[in-house]
């Protein structure tokens, strides 16, 4: 189901302001400006990762046209979805897409997106 956009943002929010009080109620009163920092990095880390991976999950959602070869330009054959883990640059997420392949060409392909 694709969500809409503010279901997508309240979906965020709740699991940002989730970690922020998890780490707010583990926050001990004499940290080092270093423990500050890592803290909040962490932070910032653990939330980058999750919104990344809500607007893969959210992408992945959307109906997907027909596919046609990029080398021949035959209609290619859904194969079904497939999953992988996927590094970024703000943490490792699941991707899952739908994957064509091409009978002609004998070639896999996983459009954009």
């Amino acid at each position: 189901m694709l969500l809409n956009k503010a279901t997508l943002k309240a979906k965020l929010l709740a699991a940002y302001e989730a970690r922020l009080n998890k780490e707010l109620t583990d926050l001990n009163e004499e940290l080092s400006l270093e423990e500050i920092e890592d803290l909040a990095l962490e932070v910032r880390r653990q939330v980058s990762e999750d919104i990344t991976q809500a607007l893969v999950d959210h992408q992945s959602q959307r109906v997907q046209p027909d596919e046609y070869c990029p080398q021949c330009g035959g209609r290619m054959r859904n194969k079904g979805r497939k999953r992988r883990r996927v590094i970024t640059r703000s943490g490792e997420v699941e991707v899952e897409r739908n994957y064509y392949y091409c009978e002609t060409c004998q070639t896999g392909h996983f459009p954009p997106g």
